[in-house]
């Protein structure tokens, strides 16, 4: 994650923040404000970046109504991603910032407009007991804010102190929330979400990410991958991120899949978004087998197509989250260093694909002037990792059944009581291997030579 810089930050989130806590203290009518209704509490859960982030928020929204099951739970999330959590049944209400399309405003404007908008047309008559905003990391998003506009009694939130950076940029944001987490042991992100549950009086039985699909959602897969010979193992190639020193080379992914393909019958399927078709073109011109790019689809039918790879390849981003929600095996190349810092917001201890088999490769150490973390813009310390590394952990995935996990879930605190993450994949489907016409009707959608 690319930390803005603070003179952007204070104007776009820092003082907005700070002004809604002024007029909450001293301005807003203190009658919204009663106490929590302990026969059904109201939660609204502000989760406001990125796609990773929202799936691996999917186990808090469940405990929570484990917990409290007579809750209401309102999630606010970005539109984009509102697909992801509709078929979610532990979520009762959705809620999405509008869009503001201007583009001669500055994006830190177009988000601040954005919230106050949300704040005026869906939040100021609702009553909620409890705002919640997940995010261990800076909040660039402005997710304290609205937690403070809400008409919550308790508002929950990690502390501006768990790193130095965040002390910097949100300075001033603890008076925000009634209960403040602290920073706690380096752990996975989804335990440190989870942490909130307990926080709240509630025990953790399940950690499991969990996106549901529905039938459509597998038709969908199933007129795809129609002419998939049935003795090809799929494997789902991840090439995108949200920066270019995240992102594998291209032809290290040929590479790979030309000397995987020596030993199984492969058909690639190349996930990646409308910004990433160009090179997702050249990656399949790049290889020898029949492969099909996935691009621009609708988020469940991404993860259809997920459930029935055998394997997921790719760089560290949101793809290699949603094939950890469908339990797919996971194998992800990381650009940050083995002994860099644990915090870091590349750091596989906090964000590494939530599944039982999985396998991240790293860099044993920075390159250059790389200590902490890889500090590049461009592709730099990710290139350390090698084909042949990638090619012996995708054979171990592919060619043995039950593989252990070779990268066990992060340790959690023990108060947490947290079980692991079970095997859970449902029976294959008949589309999988069936013959015909495949996504005639879907354009976005182009099967590749």
């Amino acid at each position: 994650m690319k930390v803005s810089p603070l003179p952007p930050l204070l104007l776009s989130v820092r003082l907005p923040t700070l002004l809604a806590r002024v007029w909450r203290s001293h301005l807003s009518p203190r009658a919204i404000y009663g106490p929590i209704r302990r026969d059904r509490i109201s939660f609204i859960i502000f989760r406001l970046d990125g796609l990773g982030d929202v799936v691996m928020t999917t186990p808090l929204f469940r405990e929570l109504k484990r917990a409290y099951p007579d809750s209401h739970c309102t999630a606010v999330v970005h539109r984009a991603l509102r697909p992801l959590l509709v078929t979610n049944p532990y979520i009762d209400q959705i809620v999405t910032p509008p869009e503001v399309k201007p583009s001669w405003l500055p994006k830190g404007a177009r988000t601040l407009l954005a919230a106050l908008l949300l704040c005026w047309r869906s939040l100021r008559r609702e009553h909620y007991d409890v705002a919640i905003s997940p995010r261990w990391e800076v909040d660039e998003h402005l997710a304290t804010m609205l937690c403070v506009l809400s008409s919550a009694s308790e508002r929950v939130g990690y502390s501006e102190r768990v790193s130095p950076i965040k002390q910097r940029l949100n300075q001033g944001f603890d008076a925000a929330f009634s209960l403040c987490l602290s920073a706690g042991p380096v752990q996975h992100e989804v335990l440190r979400n989870l942490a909130i549950v307990e926080v709240l009086g509630g025990k953790v039985e399940d950690t499991r990410l969990e996106v549901r699909l529905t039938e459509r959602d597998r038709e969908f897969a199933a007129k795809l991958l129609a002419n998939v010979p049935a003795s090809a193992r799929m494997i789902a190639l991840g090439i995108g991120a949200k920066s270019a020193s995240r992102q594998w080379p291209l032809e290290r992914y040929a590479e790979t899949i030309s000397a995987l393909a020596g030993q199984h019958p492969l058909y690639p399927v190349l996930i990646c978004s409308p910004a990433e078709h160009q090179q997702a073109t050249r990656l399949a011109q790049l290889l020898d087998s029949e492969s099909i790019i996935l691009c621009g689809a609708p988020l469940r039918g991404v993860c259809a197509v997920l459930e029935s790879c055998h394997l997921f390849l790719g760089n560290d981003s949101g793809s290699a989250h949603l094939a950890a929600a469908m339990d797919c095996k996971t194998v992800v190349i990381s650009r940050h260093p083995e002994n860099g810092d644990p915090n870091h917001p590349n750091s596989p201890l906090r964000f590494a694909p939530y599944c039982r088999e999985r396998r991240v490769l790293q860099p044993a150490s920075g390159l250059d002037t790389c200590t902490d973390g890889c500090s590049s813009r461009e592709p730099h310390c990710i290139t350390a990792v090698s084909v042949q590394d990638v090619v012996a952990a995708a054979q171990e995935m592919l060619g043995v059944t039950g593989v252990a996990d070779r990268g066990e879930h992060p340790p959690s605190p023990a108060s947490l009581k947290v079980v692991p993450v079970a095997k859970h994949r449902p029976p294959a489907w008949p589309g999988r291997v069936s013959r015909g016409k495949s996504n005639e009707d879907r354009p976005e959608v182009t099967p590749t030579p």
